[in-house]
């Protein structure tokens, strides 16, 4: 078997692994860890959610995911099981603890893709 990586995922990590470098060797003792809930005043919430529509299609195919924007909810489904995001928490639902880690890991790890890491501007001494 072949493995075939799709060219949006890996692009969106390679970015996202690059600026951390390059912030990190900046200045390492600066970075902080941020919070899911908290979508940065540069980033749109409902393009943030358009991005989640689109990862979960990526990675579950689009006969598998639904989305409710009124409601404001995507639901994956996947042999059987479905897990529910809610786009007002960030939260996920779901019963089969498996697809649970998957779907809740892949929204943290694109938001921390999306979220500038905020590194303070130190004056040169």
């Amino acid at each position: 078997k072949h493995w075939y990586q799709r060219r949006v995922r890996g692009d969106m990590y390679a970015d996202a692994v690059l600026t951390l470098c390059l912030q990190i060797e900046a200045n390492p003792q600066a970075i902080k860890q941020s919070s899911l809930r908290s979508i940065t005043k540069g980033q749109d919430k409902s393009s943030f959610e358009d991005r989640v529509e689109k990862l979960m299609i990526e990675l579950y195919g689009e006969d598998n995911v639904s989305y409710q924007p009124k409601l404001k909810y995507i639901t994956v489904t996947l042999d059987d099981h479905k897990a529910v995001i809610n786009l007002k928490s960030y939260t996920v639902q779901c019963q089969n603890e498996s697809l649970h880690q998957m779907v809740s890991s892949a929204i943290r790890r694109l938001h921390n893709a999306l979220t500038p890491v905020n590194v303070p501007i130190i004056p040169a001494t």
